[in-house]
């Protein structure tokens, strides 16, 4: 028996699965018509354009790592903040790290039903343009 909150053995099981880029585990933890809003872009709605914002992002990166501050339960497990420090490794090989702020809204069911990752990715986007320019294989297809 652990006293640790189960909303944090959850954002924690979740973002093992993200750092390890398991796409297909994390779309599970979405609801058919989450969405998923990254820096400044677009929201991604439903579980197709989740796959296909996650799948550019993680072509253009060859490791992903989140480093916890700071994690509020907002409300009876519907919401939670996370406050990070997010190590990015591009493919290749500029080591970027961003402060990051997520909000994850959850249905009752515990399906995600918006992930909100606020940053400046810019710096990000910066390195994989740079680096597109140098060897274009290096974007991985991400459209910059």
């Amino acid at each position: 028996m652990t006293d640790t909150p189960d909303w944090i053995g959850w954002t924690e099981s979740f973002y093992t699965d993200v750092d390890a880029q398991l796409i297909d585990r994390v779309l599970d933890r979405f609801a058919p018509d989450g969405e998923l809003v990254f820096g400044n872009n677009p929201p991604a709605v439903g579980r197709v354009a989740i796959r296909e914002a996650m799948d550019s992002l993680h072509a253009a990166l060859s490791g992903i790592r989140h480093e916890w501050r700071n994690c509020w339960q907002v409300d009876d497990r519907a919401t939670v903040l996370l406050e990070a420090r997010v190590h990015y490794l591009t493919r290749g090989g500029t080591e970027l790290t961003l402060p990051c702020v997520t909000v994850i809204a959850r249905a009752p069911s515990g399906a995600i039903t918006s992930l909100r990752i606020h940053l400046d990715a810019s710096p990000l986007f910066a390195a994989l343009a740079a680096e597109a320019a140098i060897a274009p294989e290096a974007a991985g297809g991400l459209a910059i």
